[in-house]
Protein backbone atom coordinates (compact mmCIF):
# COMPACT_ATOMS: atom_id res chain seq x y z
CA UNK A 1 0.00 0.00 0.00
CA UNK A 2 0.88 3.75 -0.72
CA UNK A 3 -0.02 6.73 1.03
CA UNK A 4 -0.99 9.09 -1.66
CA UNK A 5 -3.09 11.95 0.53
CA UNK A 6 -0.47 15.19 1.70
CA UNK A 7 -0.37 17.35 4.61
CA UNK A 8 -3.25 20.14 4.74
CA UNK A 9 -1.73 23.92 5.77
CA UNK A 10 -3.99 26.52 6.73
CA UNK A 11 -3.45 28.15 4.34
CA UNK A 12 -4.54 25.74 2.02
CA UNK A 13 -8.05 26.27 0.04
CA UNK A 14 -10.85 24.03 0.66
CA UNK A 15 -10.47 22.10 -2.47
CA UNK A 16 -6.67 21.21 -1.87
CA UNK A 17 -8.26 19.68 1.47
CA UNK A 18 -10.69 18.12 -0.74
CA UNK A 19 -8.64 16.13 -2.98
CA UNK A 20 -6.29 15.66 -0.19
CA UNK A 21 -8.96 14.19 1.63
CA UNK A 22 -10.46 11.38 -1.40
CA UNK A 23 -6.75 10.17 -1.47
CA UNK A 24 -6.69 9.37 2.40
CA UNK A 25 -9.94 7.59 1.86
CA UNK A 26 -8.06 5.81 -0.87
CA UNK A 27 -5.38 5.57 1.09
CA UNK A 28 -7.32 4.03 4.12
CA UNK A 29 -9.00 1.36 1.77
CA UNK A 30 -5.83 -0.55 0.78
CA UNK A 31 -5.16 -1.20 4.34
CA UNK A 32 -6.52 -4.54 5.35
CA UNK A 33 -8.42 -5.32 8.50
CA UNK A 34 -6.12 -6.06 11.48
CA UNK A 35 -3.35 -2.91 10.42
CA UNK A 36 -1.78 -4.92 7.43
CA UNK A 37 -0.26 -3.66 4.45
CA UNK A 38 -0.78 -6.15 1.17
CA UNK A 39 2.81 -6.05 0.31
CA UNK A 40 4.22 -3.09 0.34
CA UNK A 41 4.53 0.66 2.03
CA UNK A 42 5.81 3.63 -0.42
CA UNK A 43 6.46 6.95 1.39
CA UNK A 44 6.81 9.86 -1.58
CA UNK A 45 9.10 11.71 0.53
CA UNK A 46 9.32 15.41 0.92
CA UNK A 47 8.96 16.34 -3.01
CA UNK A 48 6.06 14.87 -4.92
CA UNK A 49 7.65 13.36 -7.81
CA UNK A 50 7.89 9.98 -9.60
CA UNK A 51 11.16 8.93 -7.10
CA UNK A 52 9.16 6.95 -3.58
CA UNK A 53 11.00 4.92 -1.06
CA UNK A 54 9.04 1.31 -0.52
CA UNK A 55 9.26 -0.88 2.23
CA UNK A 56 8.94 -4.23 0.79
CA UNK A 57 7.97 -7.63 2.57
CA UNK A 58 9.03 -10.91 1.21
CA UNK A 59 5.75 -13.26 1.27
CA UNK A 60 6.62 -15.26 4.74
CA UNK A 61 6.06 -18.28 5.38
CA UNK A 62 6.00 -17.83 8.68
CA UNK A 63 4.88 -15.60 11.55
CA UNK A 64 7.58 -12.45 11.53
CA UNK A 65 8.30 -9.88 14.15
CA UNK A 66 10.72 -7.23 13.62
CA UNK A 67 10.78 -4.45 16.20
CA UNK A 68 12.19 -1.10 15.65
CA UNK A 69 13.51 -0.22 19.11
CA UNK A 70 12.69 3.34 20.85
CA UNK A 71 15.44 5.60 19.49
CA UNK A 72 16.58 7.81 17.36
CA UNK A 73 19.03 6.92 14.59
CA UNK A 74 19.89 5.52 11.24
CA UNK A 75 19.27 1.67 10.11
CA UNK A 76 22.42 0.32 8.54
CA UNK A 77 21.57 -1.83 5.48
CA UNK A 78 23.37 -3.47 2.81
CA UNK A 79 23.60 -0.64 1.09
CA UNK A 80 25.10 2.26 3.40
CA UNK A 81 27.14 0.22 5.51
CA UNK A 82 30.48 1.93 4.22
CA UNK A 83 29.02 5.37 4.08
CA UNK A 84 31.07 7.60 6.52
CA UNK A 85 27.95 8.15 8.44
CA UNK A 86 27.33 4.70 9.38
CA UNK A 87 31.21 3.02 9.93
CA UNK A 88 33.96 4.71 12.19
CA UNK A 89 37.45 2.94 13.17
CA UNK A 90 37.33 0.39 15.65
CA UNK A 91 38.61 2.62 18.08
CA UNK A 92 35.63 4.84 18.29
CA UNK A 93 33.18 2.39 18.50
CA UNK A 94 31.64 2.11 21.49
CA UNK A 95 29.43 -1.38 20.57
CA UNK A 96 29.19 -3.86 18.43
CA UNK A 97 25.92 -6.19 17.35
CA UNK A 98 25.88 -9.32 17.58
CA UNK A 99 23.14 -11.95 17.35
CA UNK A 100 23.22 -14.24 20.67
CA UNK A 101 20.20 -17.14 19.95
CA UNK A 102 18.41 -14.95 17.50
CA UNK A 103 18.43 -11.85 20.06
CA UNK A 104 20.27 -8.89 18.52
CA UNK A 105 22.80 -7.65 21.41
CA UNK A 106 25.42 -4.90 22.06
CA UNK A 107 29.35 -6.19 22.78
CA UNK A 108 32.25 -3.74 22.92
CA UNK A 109 35.10 -4.00 20.97
CA UNK A 110 37.56 -5.20 23.77
CA UNK A 111 35.21 -7.87 25.24
CA UNK A 112 35.40 -8.86 21.59
CA UNK A 113 39.31 -8.84 21.43
CA UNK A 114 39.64 -6.27 18.51
CA UNK A 115 40.22 -3.08 18.04
CA UNK A 116 42.81 -0.51 20.25
CA UNK A 117 42.88 -3.58 22.46
CA UNK A 118 45.48 -6.07 21.99
CA UNK A 119 44.89 -9.47 20.86
CA UNK A 120 46.90 -11.54 22.88
CA UNK A 121 44.03 -14.17 23.39
CA UNK A 122 41.15 -14.94 21.21
CA UNK A 123 38.51 -17.91 23.11
CA UNK A 124 36.11 -18.35 20.80
CA UNK A 125 34.11 -21.11 22.91
CA UNK A 126 33.66 -24.91 21.69
CA UNK A 127 32.77 -24.84 18.00
CA UNK A 128 34.77 -25.15 15.24
CA UNK A 129 36.41 -21.81 13.93
CA UNK A 130 36.69 -20.84 9.94
CA UNK A 131 38.69 -17.84 8.47
CA UNK A 132 37.88 -17.03 5.38
CA UNK A 133 38.25 -14.85 2.79
CA UNK A 134 36.30 -14.31 -0.84
CA UNK A 135 39.01 -12.06 -2.23
CA UNK A 136 42.46 -11.45 -0.91
CA UNK A 137 45.51 -13.14 1.15
CA UNK A 138 44.70 -13.78 4.97
CA UNK A 139 48.17 -12.94 6.89
CA UNK A 140 49.21 -13.76 10.03
CA UNK A 141 51.85 -11.42 10.71
CA UNK A 142 54.39 -11.56 14.43
CA UNK A 143 55.61 -8.33 14.22
CA UNK A 144 58.16 -8.16 16.93
CA UNK A 145 61.56 -9.28 16.03
CA UNK A 146 62.37 -13.10 15.32
CA UNK A 147 59.00 -14.24 17.14
CA UNK A 148 57.66 -17.66 15.70
CA UNK A 149 54.27 -18.21 14.26
CA UNK A 150 53.28 -21.45 15.77
CA UNK A 151 50.88 -24.04 15.53
CA UNK A 152 49.38 -25.89 18.62
CA UNK A 153 46.98 -28.93 19.31
CA UNK A 154 46.01 -31.88 20.98
CA UNK A 155 47.05 -35.40 20.56
CA UNK A 156 44.87 -37.17 22.34
CA UNK A 157 44.78 -35.32 25.58
CA UNK A 158 48.46 -34.19 25.34
CA UNK A 159 49.05 -30.54 24.11
CA UNK A 160 51.57 -30.79 21.07
CA UNK A 161 53.23 -28.09 18.80
CA UNK A 162 52.34 -29.25 15.16
CA UNK A 163 54.14 -26.55 12.77
CA UNK A 164 56.51 -24.09 13.98
CA UNK A 165 57.77 -21.21 11.54
CA UNK A 166 61.39 -20.42 13.27
CA UNK A 167 60.99 -16.30 12.00
CA UNK A 168 64.94 -16.17 13.28
CA UNK A 169 65.75 -18.78 10.67
CA UNK A 170 64.16 -17.12 7.71
CA UNK A 171 60.72 -18.76 8.28
CA UNK A 172 62.29 -22.53 8.45
CA UNK A 173 59.05 -24.94 9.25
CA UNK A 174 59.48 -27.69 11.43
CA UNK A 175 57.22 -29.88 12.20
CA UNK A 176 56.96 -32.41 14.90
CA UNK A 177 55.11 -35.31 12.98
CA UNK A 178 55.74 -36.77 9.61
CA UNK A 179 54.71 -34.62 6.30
CA UNK A 180 52.13 -36.31 4.37
CA UNK A 181 51.72 -34.67 1.14
CA UNK A 182 50.52 -35.42 -2.34
CA UNK A 183 53.62 -33.22 -3.95
CA UNK A 184 56.47 -30.90 -2.57
CA UNK A 185 57.72 -29.00 -5.18
CA UNK A 186 61.04 -26.98 -4.01
CA UNK A 187 62.22 -23.85 -5.22
CA UNK A 188 65.03 -24.18 -8.34
CA UNK A 189 67.80 -23.34 -5.09
CA UNK A 190 66.15 -25.54 -2.32
CA UNK A 191 67.07 -29.08 -1.55
CA UNK A 192 65.66 -31.51 1.18
CA UNK A 193 68.09 -31.89 4.59
CA UNK A 194 68.01 -35.18 6.66
CA UNK A 195 69.38 -35.46 10.26
CA UNK A 196 72.84 -37.33 10.11
CA UNK A 197 72.16 -41.20 9.36
CA UNK A 198 68.38 -39.75 8.50
CA UNK A 199 65.90 -42.00 6.65
CA UNK A 200 64.08 -41.63 3.68
CA UNK A 201 61.09 -43.82 2.95
CA UNK A 202 57.24 -44.62 2.20
CA UNK A 203 54.82 -46.37 4.83
CA UNK A 204 55.56 -50.07 4.77
CA UNK A 205 59.97 -49.46 4.50
CA UNK A 206 60.22 -46.06 6.76
CA UNK A 207 64.17 -46.27 6.45
CA UNK A 208 64.08 -47.10 2.54
CA UNK A 209 66.93 -44.54 2.41
CA UNK A 210 69.44 -43.78 4.77
CA UNK A 211 71.73 -40.98 4.42
CA UNK A 212 74.68 -40.95 6.71
CA UNK A 213 76.97 -38.26 7.87
CA UNK A 214 79.63 -38.88 4.84
CA UNK A 215 76.81 -38.60 2.61
CA UNK A 216 76.71 -42.34 2.21
CA UNK A 217 73.55 -43.25 0.48
CA UNK A 218 72.35 -46.41 1.78
CA UNK A 219 69.50 -48.60 -0.12
CA UNK A 220 67.38 -51.37 1.99
CA UNK A 221 66.66 -52.81 -1.47
CA UNK A 222 66.94 -52.42 -4.95
CA UNK A 223 67.03 -49.52 -7.52
CA UNK A 224 64.70 -49.87 -10.65
CA UNK A 225 64.86 -46.82 -13.22
CA UNK A 226 62.53 -47.47 -16.36
CA UNK A 227 63.85 -49.28 -19.38
CA UNK A 228 67.05 -47.35 -20.87
CA UNK A 229 67.01 -44.75 -18.54
CA UNK A 230 70.25 -42.72 -17.68
CA UNK A 231 72.18 -41.66 -14.47
CA UNK A 232 75.01 -38.42 -14.83
CA UNK A 233 75.72 -34.95 -14.49
CA UNK A 234 74.89 -32.08 -15.17
CA UNK A 235 77.40 -31.68 -17.87
CA UNK A 236 77.01 -35.49 -19.16
CA UNK A 237 73.33 -36.25 -18.28
CA UNK A 238 73.35 -39.67 -19.99
CA UNK A 239 76.73 -40.57 -18.25
CA UNK A 240 75.69 -44.47 -17.45
CA UNK A 241 72.96 -45.94 -19.70
CA UNK A 242 70.76 -48.91 -18.55
CA UNK A 243 68.83 -50.72 -21.70
CA UNK A 244 66.02 -53.03 -20.97
CA UNK A 245 68.10 -55.77 -21.21
CA UNK A 246 70.30 -54.66 -18.45
CA UNK A 247 72.82 -54.20 -20.39
CA UNK A 248 74.64 -51.11 -18.22
CA UNK A 249 76.69 -48.42 -21.02
CA UNK A 250 79.09 -45.53 -19.58
CA UNK A 251 80.33 -43.17 -21.95
CA UNK A 252 83.28 -42.56 -20.72
CA UNK A 253 85.86 -44.83 -18.14
CA UNK A 254 84.94 -46.24 -14.90
CA UNK A 255 87.45 -45.01 -12.23
CA UNK A 256 87.75 -46.58 -8.93
CA UNK A 257 89.49 -45.64 -5.76
CA UNK A 258 92.82 -47.38 -5.21
CA UNK A 259 92.66 -50.97 -3.79
CA UNK A 260 88.67 -50.63 -4.45
CA UNK A 261 86.97 -53.50 -4.56
CA UNK A 262 83.32 -55.05 -6.85
CA UNK A 263 81.61 -57.43 -5.37
CA UNK A 264 78.22 -58.85 -4.19
CA UNK A 265 76.37 -59.10 -0.56
CA UNK A 266 77.97 -62.63 -0.38
CA UNK A 267 81.49 -61.81 -1.59
CA UNK A 268 82.28 -57.94 -1.24
CA UNK A 269 85.59 -58.01 -2.37
CA UNK A 270 85.15 -60.71 -5.58
CA UNK A 271 86.98 -58.22 -7.85
CA UNK A 272 90.14 -55.95 -6.25
CA UNK A 273 91.88 -53.06 -8.29
CA UNK A 274 95.11 -52.30 -6.79
CA UNK A 275 96.68 -48.77 -6.89
CA UNK A 276 99.01 -49.80 -10.24
CA UNK A 277 96.13 -51.17 -12.38
CA UNK A 278 96.61 -55.21 -10.84
CA UNK A 279 92.98 -56.53 -11.16
CA UNK A 280 92.69 -59.82 -8.69
CA UNK A 281 89.87 -62.03 -9.28
CA UNK A 282 88.79 -64.15 -5.94
CA UNK A 283 87.41 -66.82 -8.23
CA UNK A 284 86.86 -68.23 -11.36
CA UNK A 285 85.57 -65.55 -14.64
CA UNK A 286 83.27 -67.23 -16.45
CA UNK A 287 82.23 -66.02 -19.56
CA UNK A 288 79.21 -67.18 -21.98
CA UNK A 289 79.81 -69.62 -24.45
CA UNK A 290 81.83 -68.14 -27.53
CA UNK A 291 82.17 -65.10 -25.31
CA UNK A 292 85.12 -62.71 -26.23
CA UNK A 293 87.87 -60.92 -24.74
CA UNK A 294 89.31 -57.89 -26.13
CA UNK A 295 90.80 -53.93 -26.95
CA UNK A 296 88.91 -51.47 -28.70
CA UNK A 297 90.21 -52.02 -32.16
CA UNK A 298 90.35 -55.89 -31.75
CA UNK A 299 86.81 -56.31 -29.43
CA UNK A 300 87.50 -60.36 -29.98
CA UNK A 301 91.02 -60.76 -29.38
CA UNK A 302 90.56 -63.88 -26.87
CA UNK A 303 87.32 -66.22 -27.97
CA UNK A 304 86.67 -68.90 -25.71
CA UNK A 305 84.25 -71.39 -27.22
CA UNK A 306 81.49 -73.77 -25.25
CA UNK A 307 84.05 -76.50 -25.41
CA UNK A 308 86.49 -74.51 -23.42
CA UNK A 309 88.78 -73.74 -26.17
CA UNK A 310 90.97 -70.31 -26.17
CA UNK A 311 91.71 -68.89 -29.61
CA UNK A 312 93.55 -65.80 -30.06
CA UNK A 313 93.63 -63.42 -32.92
CA UNK A 314 97.45 -62.50 -32.54
CA UNK A 315 100.12 -63.33 -30.52
CA UNK A 316 100.57 -64.10 -26.84
CA UNK A 317 103.11 -62.11 -25.40
CA UNK A 318 104.56 -62.34 -21.87
CA UNK A 319 107.27 -60.60 -20.24
CA UNK A 320 110.95 -61.56 -20.29
CA UNK A 321 111.17 -64.86 -18.05
CA UNK A 322 107.84 -65.20 -17.50
CA UNK A 323 106.27 -68.39 -16.45
CA UNK A 324 103.08 -70.32 -16.78
CA UNK A 325 101.35 -72.75 -14.05
CA UNK A 326 99.05 -73.66 -11.93
CA UNK A 327 98.51 -73.52 -8.29
CA UNK A 328 100.78 -76.39 -7.50
CA UNK A 329 102.89 -75.86 -10.09
CA UNK A 330 103.29 -71.74 -10.23
CA UNK A 331 106.15 -72.22 -12.92
CA UNK A 332 105.51 -75.27 -14.93
CA UNK A 333 106.49 -73.25 -18.42
CA UNK A 334 109.52 -70.89 -18.18
CA UNK A 335 109.92 -68.65 -21.34
CA UNK A 336 113.43 -67.21 -21.14
CA UNK A 337 113.93 -63.46 -22.75
CA UNK A 338 115.44 -65.65 -25.45
CA UNK A 339 112.69 -67.55 -26.55
CA UNK A 340 113.42 -70.92 -24.76
CA UNK A 341 110.64 -72.63 -23.57
CA UNK A 342 111.41 -74.61 -20.89
CA UNK A 343 109.27 -77.32 -19.00
CA UNK A 344 109.61 -78.77 -15.30
CA UNK A 345 107.83 -81.90 -16.18
CA UNK A 346 106.95 -83.70 -18.52
CA UNK A 347 104.65 -83.03 -21.82
CA UNK A 348 101.49 -84.92 -22.38
CA UNK A 349 99.17 -84.39 -24.97
CA UNK A 350 95.93 -86.92 -26.19
CA UNK A 351 96.18 -90.34 -27.82
CA UNK A 352 96.53 -89.60 -31.37
CA UNK A 353 97.65 -86.06 -30.71
CA UNK A 354 99.11 -83.61 -32.98
CA UNK A 355 102.33 -81.14 -33.00
CA UNK A 356 102.63 -78.93 -35.62
CA UNK A 357 102.57 -75.26 -37.49
CA UNK A 358 99.65 -73.01 -38.79
CA UNK A 359 100.12 -73.90 -42.41
CA UNK A 360 101.11 -77.65 -40.72
CA UNK A 361 98.83 -78.49 -37.67
CA UNK A 362 99.51 -82.19 -37.74
CA UNK A 363 102.89 -81.78 -38.68
CA UNK A 364 103.61 -84.74 -35.65
CA UNK A 365 101.22 -87.26 -34.84
CA UNK A 366 101.78 -89.82 -31.50
CA UNK A 367 99.15 -92.63 -31.77
CA UNK A 368 98.17 -93.68 -28.71
CA UNK A 369 101.06 -96.28 -28.57
CA UNK A 370 103.86 -93.88 -28.44
CA UNK A 371 103.94 -94.43 -32.13
CA UNK A 372 105.76 -90.80 -33.45
CA UNK A 373 104.90 -89.81 -37.07
CA UNK A 374 106.27 -87.39 -39.04
CA UNK A 375 103.50 -85.81 -41.59
CA UNK A 376 106.55 -84.39 -43.96
CA UNK A 377 109.68 -86.81 -45.14
CA UNK A 378 111.46 -83.51 -45.32
CA UNK A 379 111.84 -83.48 -41.33
CA UNK A 380 114.94 -82.57 -39.99
CA UNK A 381 116.79 -82.32 -36.08
CA UNK A 382 119.37 -79.65 -36.17
CA UNK A 383 119.01 -79.04 -39.85
CA UNK A 384 119.89 -83.04 -41.15
CA UNK A 385 117.37 -84.63 -42.04
CA UNK A 386 114.96 -87.54 -40.10
CA UNK A 387 114.51 -90.66 -42.11
CA UNK A 388 110.66 -91.21 -42.18
CA UNK A 389 108.50 -94.09 -43.53
CA UNK A 390 107.90 -93.63 -47.32
CA UNK A 391 109.48 -94.58 -50.81
CA UNK A 392 112.73 -95.55 -51.20
CA UNK A 393 115.50 -97.89 -53.65
CA UNK A 394 118.25 -100.17 -53.72
CA UNK A 395 120.83 -100.63 -56.36
CA UNK A 396 121.58 -103.76 -58.16
CA UNK A 397 124.12 -103.63 -60.18
CA UNK A 398 124.40 -106.88 -63.00
CA UNK A 399 127.36 -108.24 -61.36
CA UNK A 400 124.35 -109.24 -58.81
CA UNK A 401 122.56 -111.19 -61.77
CA UNK A 402 123.08 -114.09 -63.33
CA UNK A 403 121.67 -115.70 -66.59
CA UNK A 404 118.93 -117.67 -66.42
CA UNK A 405 119.55 -121.31 -66.93
CA UNK A 406 116.53 -121.36 -69.90
CA UNK A 407 116.77 -118.82 -72.70
CA UNK A 408 119.84 -117.09 -70.71
CA UNK A 409 121.15 -113.49 -71.81
CA UNK A 410 125.55 -113.68 -72.08
CA UNK A 411 127.84 -114.17 -69.27
CA UNK A 412 128.65 -110.87 -67.06
CA UNK A 413 131.75 -109.40 -68.38
CA UNK A 414 133.84 -106.67 -67.63
CA UNK A 415 134.54 -104.35 -70.51
CA UNK A 416 137.01 -101.75 -70.38
CA UNK A 417 136.15 -98.51 -72.67
CA UNK A 418 139.60 -96.60 -72.45
CA UNK A 419 142.30 -97.40 -70.61
CA UNK A 420 142.10 -95.95 -66.93
CA UNK A 421 138.25 -95.04 -67.53
CA UNK A 422 135.75 -96.71 -66.20
CA UNK A 423 134.81 -100.35 -66.76
CA UNK A 424 131.87 -102.09 -67.10
CA UNK A 425 130.55 -105.17 -65.19
CA UNK A 426 127.48 -106.01 -67.87
CA UNK A 427 124.90 -108.45 -69.25
CA UNK A 428 124.06 -108.71 -72.92
CA UNK A 429 121.01 -109.19 -74.67
CA UNK A 430 120.80 -109.88 -78.22
CA UNK A 431 118.20 -108.90 -80.53
CA UNK A 432 117.02 -112.37 -81.94
CA UNK A 433 114.75 -113.41 -79.24
CA UNK A 434 114.10 -112.68 -75.21
CA UNK A 435 116.98 -113.20 -72.99
CA UNK A 436 116.39 -113.40 -69.35
CA UNK A 437 118.50 -113.18 -66.19
CA UNK A 438 118.03 -113.20 -62.38
CA UNK A 439 118.54 -111.64 -58.85
CA UNK A 440 117.15 -111.89 -55.48
CA UNK A 441 116.65 -109.17 -53.23
CA UNK A 442 115.82 -109.55 -49.17
CA UNK A 443 114.17 -105.77 -48.36
CA UNK A 444 113.78 -104.38 -44.81
CA UNK A 445 111.44 -105.14 -43.04
CA UNK A 446 110.37 -101.75 -43.07
CA UNK A 447 109.34 -102.86 -46.13
CA UNK A 448 105.36 -102.31 -46.79
CA UNK A 449 104.90 -105.93 -48.42
CA UNK A 450 103.42 -104.15 -51.57
CA UNK A 451 104.50 -103.31 -55.12
CA UNK A 452 107.63 -102.11 -56.70
CA UNK A 453 109.34 -100.35 -59.51
CA UNK A 454 112.26 -100.16 -61.49
CA UNK A 455 114.57 -98.24 -63.56
CA UNK A 456 117.28 -99.93 -65.87
CA UNK A 457 120.24 -98.48 -66.44
CA UNK A 458 122.14 -99.63 -69.85
CA UNK A 459 124.26 -99.03 -73.11
CA UNK A 460 125.06 -100.51 -76.33
CA UNK A 461 128.09 -100.57 -78.33
CA UNK A 462 127.43 -99.23 -81.72
CA UNK A 463 125.55 -96.12 -82.96
CA UNK A 464 122.14 -97.31 -83.75
CA UNK A 465 119.74 -95.05 -82.25
CA UNK A 466 116.70 -97.77 -82.51
CA UNK A 467 114.66 -98.19 -78.94
CA UNK A 468 115.58 -100.45 -75.72
CA UNK A 469 112.45 -101.62 -73.78
CA UNK A 470 113.22 -103.91 -70.57
CA UNK A 471 110.65 -105.92 -68.49
CA UNK A 472 110.79 -107.60 -64.90
CA UNK A 473 108.31 -109.86 -62.68
CA UNK A 474 108.95 -111.30 -58.99
CA UNK A 475 107.97 -113.63 -56.76
CA UNK A 476 108.45 -113.65 -53.09
CA UNK A 477 108.84 -116.60 -50.59
CA UNK A 478 108.90 -116.98 -46.89
CA UNK A 479 110.77 -119.49 -45.05
CA UNK A 480 109.59 -123.11 -45.55
CA UNK A 481 107.61 -121.92 -49.06
CA UNK A 482 108.54 -123.85 -52.23
CA UNK A 483 111.02 -122.40 -54.50
CA UNK A 484 110.27 -123.95 -57.77
CA UNK A 485 107.21 -121.39 -58.21
CA UNK A 486 106.83 -118.81 -61.28
CA UNK A 487 107.37 -115.31 -61.50
CA UNK A 488 104.02 -112.99 -61.00
CA UNK A 489 103.45 -110.76 -63.94
CA UNK A 490 105.98 -109.02 -65.99
CA UNK A 491 105.64 -105.38 -66.42
CA UNK A 492 107.79 -103.23 -68.49
CA UNK A 493 108.85 -99.75 -69.11
CA UNK A 494 108.94 -97.75 -72.08
CA UNK A 495 111.15 -98.25 -74.67
CA UNK A 496 113.87 -95.86 -75.04
CA UNK A 497 115.61 -94.83 -78.15
CA UNK A 498 119.63 -94.58 -78.10
CA UNK A 499 121.49 -91.60 -78.61
CA UNK A 500 123.17 -93.24 -81.02
CA UNK A 501 127.07 -92.44 -79.66
CA UNK A 502 128.48 -95.97 -78.58
CA UNK A 503 128.69 -96.53 -75.25
CA UNK A 504 126.54 -93.85 -73.98
CA UNK A 505 124.75 -94.05 -70.64
CA UNK A 506 120.97 -94.51 -71.11
CA UNK A 507 118.75 -94.38 -67.92
CA UNK A 508 115.16 -95.61 -68.89
CA UNK A 509 111.85 -93.96 -67.12
CA UNK A 510 111.04 -95.71 -63.93
CA UNK A 511 108.10 -98.40 -64.89
CA UNK A 512 104.61 -98.95 -63.60
CA UNK A 513 104.20 -101.05 -60.50
CA UNK A 514 105.39 -104.55 -60.34
CA UNK A 515 103.08 -107.00 -58.86
CA UNK A 516 105.13 -109.62 -56.82
CA UNK A 517 103.42 -113.06 -57.07
CA UNK A 518 103.29 -115.27 -53.81
CA UNK A 519 101.86 -112.82 -51.42
CA UNK A 520 105.13 -111.10 -50.10
CA UNK A 521 105.02 -111.36 -46.29
CA UNK A 522 107.58 -109.69 -43.95
CA UNK A 523 111.07 -111.14 -43.87
CA UNK A 524 110.44 -112.63 -47.44
CA UNK A 525 112.78 -113.69 -50.12
CA UNK A 526 111.69 -111.90 -53.43
CA UNK A 527 113.79 -113.47 -56.50
CA UNK A 528 113.61 -111.47 -59.67
CA UNK A 529 113.61 -112.04 -63.62
CA UNK A 530 114.65 -109.25 -65.99
CA UNK A 531 114.67 -109.67 -69.97
CA UNK A 532 114.78 -107.53 -72.88
CA UNK A 533 111.32 -107.14 -74.58
CA UNK A 534 112.39 -107.54 -78.03
CA UNK A 535 109.05 -107.17 -79.25
CA UNK A 536 108.51 -103.68 -77.91
CA UNK A 537 112.24 -102.17 -78.85
CA UNK A 538 114.19 -101.69 -82.18
CA UNK A 539 117.36 -101.58 -81.22
CA UNK A 540 119.76 -103.45 -84.26
CA UNK A 541 122.15 -104.45 -81.54
CA UNK A 542 123.16 -105.87 -78.15
CA UNK A 543 121.34 -104.41 -75.56
CA UNK A 544 124.22 -104.06 -72.47
CA UNK A 545 122.26 -103.91 -69.29
CA UNK A 546 124.51 -102.23 -66.28
CA UNK A 547 121.84 -102.81 -63.27
CA UNK A 548 118.50 -101.32 -62.03
CA UNK A 549 117.69 -98.91 -59.22
CA UNK A 550 114.79 -100.86 -57.41
CA UNK A 551 112.26 -98.85 -56.04
CA UNK A 552 109.93 -99.69 -52.80
CA UNK A 553 107.99 -98.37 -49.83
CA UNK A 554 108.32 -98.95 -46.31
CA UNK A 555 106.28 -97.81 -43.52
CA UNK A 556 108.08 -97.59 -40.84
CA UNK A 557 111.52 -95.51 -40.02
CA UNK A 558 113.38 -98.54 -39.33
CA UNK A 559 113.73 -102.03 -38.82
CA UNK A 560 113.46 -102.05 -35.33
Amino acid sequence: MAIEASAILPSDSLEEFRVQFNNLVTDVDGITGGNSFVSSIIFEGSTADANETVLLATDPTADRVITIPDVTGTLITTGNSADATTTTSVGDVDHILVNDGGVLKKITAANLGVGATAADNISIGDAAVSIATSVGNITIDAQAGDTDIIFKGTDGASDITALTLDMSDAGKAIFTGAISATTITLSADGGVVVPDNGNIGSASSTAAIQIASTGIVTFVDDIVLKDAATIGVASSTSAITIASTGIVTLVDDLILKDAATIGVTSSTSAITIASTGIVTLVDDLILKDGGTIGAASATTAITIASTGIVTLVDDLILKDAATIGVTSSTSAISIASTGIVTFVDDIIIKDAGTIGSASVPAAISISSTGLVNLATAAATVNSLAIKTAGKESIWVPAAAMYPSTTNPCSDIQQVETTALRPDLKCLDFDTGADEFAQFAVAFPKSWNEGTVTFQPFWTVTGTNTGTVAWQLGGIAMSSDDTINTAFGTLVATTALAHSGTSNDLMVSVESGAVTIGGSPAAADCCFFQINRDVSADSQSGDARLLGIKLFFTTDAANDA
